[in-house]
Formats: structure tokens, C-alpha cells, sequence
């Protein structure tokens, strides 16, 4: 916990750039001590796009309509 003390006043002082990168290398060291592996590097993962969701289109419209006509 002294460490901690220590550590703080110098944390505050920091850049908003340099805190940002800061709790990023915290949450991976999290993730690395808990053997998370949830992404790894040199992976490519599928990302959902709303390109040729007509069927989500067609309920957001309806959902649009109907609250239009209340």
C-alpha cells in the first residue's frame, strides 16, 4: 500500500493522453494475470455492420412509425 501512496501524486500530474495509457496497460496486465486471452494479436474478428440489415431497418422504421402515430 506504500507504493500505492507514493504513486498517486505522480498519477495525477500526468497528461489526460498519458492516464488514458496508463489504465490501458493496467486492464491488459489484468487480463494477461488472468490468463483472459480476449483478443490476441495477429487475430482478425468478425465486427457486426448495419450494410444489409434490412430486416433491422424495417423494425426501426416500423418502431418509428408506430410511435409517430401515438
Amino acid at each position: 500500500m506504500e507504493m500505492l501512496t507514493e504513486l498517486l501524486p505522480t498519477l495525477r500530474v500526468l497528461s489526460r493522453a498519458d492516464k488514458l495509457c496508463v489504465v490501458q496497460y493496467l486492464v491488459s496486465e489484468l487480463l494477461r494475470e488472468e490468463k483472459a486471452d480476449l483478443l490476441t494479436p495477429d487475430m482478425s474478428y468478425p465486427v457486426w455492420s448495419p450494410y444489409n440489415a434490412h430486416e433491422a431497418a424495417d423494425t426501426l422504421l416500423k418502431a418509428l412509425e408506430a410511435d409517430k402515430n401515438d
